[in-house]
């Protein structure tokens, strides 16, 4: 076994990296793939969208105490390293030089080496990453084999997935060889919408390649589970038993995410 690694980036903020990054984790967790979800963000919403308190835990005790990643359990397949507030470019720099075991080491490279080494743990490692193209971004590019993009269903979002696009192509040109964009998919899309539908039509003229076919609807479900702490499978199971009328199938912002596992999974 040897983990598939998968960043969710993007410079623009709100556009649905945490949301999808923990809906991925629980949809792949649910086909019975070990999943390995990483809070690379100092805002750490995506420990927070999962009901966990990180204590030692998180990402910056992993890189500067543990030296090794510890994580807290979600269920049986999936497990979360949790964010932590002291993981921002300033203190992670200032930490790396006093730090004597990484004094001599290429900065952009500490959080592959974590990785790397828990890489035989699990079948996916999922990278929420902060919304920059800044060190711990590049560190977790850097570290993966994939990088997926997503875009809020608005025309400002392009100069966001352009950027991150244009990066890839550096680091694939300077550091990360291997690195693959494994695909640009919508969120919070809504049918029959004009700005929508331009940026539709935008991506698949300017990135047809690469441009996925799943678009993450608008849904209000998606919210009320990160609110809940709950990962949406089992608010998806929650919503049934709670409600009075019973349907068996999931509710649409879970259908999306399945159909955009199963298009990444076909992908791959």
């Amino acid at each position: 076994m040897s983990a598939k690694v998968i960043s969710i980036a993007n410079e623009k903020g709100g556009v649905a990296k945490t949301t999808s990054c923990a809906a991925m984790g629980s949809v792949l967790s649910r086909l019975g793939y070990t999943v390995i979800l990483i809070d690379l963000d100092p805002q750490s919403d995506l420990t927070i969208s999962l009901g966990i308190d990180p204590e030692d835990r998180n990402i910056h005790d992993c890189l500067f105490t543990h030296r090794k990643l510890k994580a807290t359990p979600i269920n049986e397949n999936l497990v979360l390293v949790g964010g932590s507030p002291e993981l921002t470019s300033i203190d992670f720099m200032d930490n790396l030089k006093k730090d004597d075991e990484y004094q001599y080491e290429n900065p952009r490279k500490i959080v592959k080496q974590l990785i790397d080494a828990a890489r035989d743990m699990c079948d996916f490692m999922l990278l929420d990453c902060p919304p920059n193209l800044e060190i711990i971004t590049q560190n977790a590019l850097l570290a993966s084999d994939y990088v997926l993009v997503p875009s809020e269903a608005h025309s400002f979002s392009i100069n966001g997935v352009e950027n991150i696009l244009e990066q890839i192509v550096k680091f694939k040109k300077k550091a990360n060889p291997s690195l693959e964009v494994l695909g640009i998919f919508l969120t919070r899309y809504r049918v029959k919408t004009r700005s929508h539908e331009d940026l539709v039509e935008y991506f698949n003229q300017n990135h047809p390649d690469i441009f996925l076919n799943t678009y993450i609807h608008e849904n209000i479900t998606i919210q009320e589970a990160t609110h809940s702490g709950r990962e949406l499978e089992e608010h998806d199971a929650y919503k049934k038993q709670s409600s009075l009328v019973k349907k068996k199938e999931p509710f649409k912002g879970l259908k999306d995410y399945r159909d955009l596992v199963n298009e990444i999974l076909k992908r791959m």
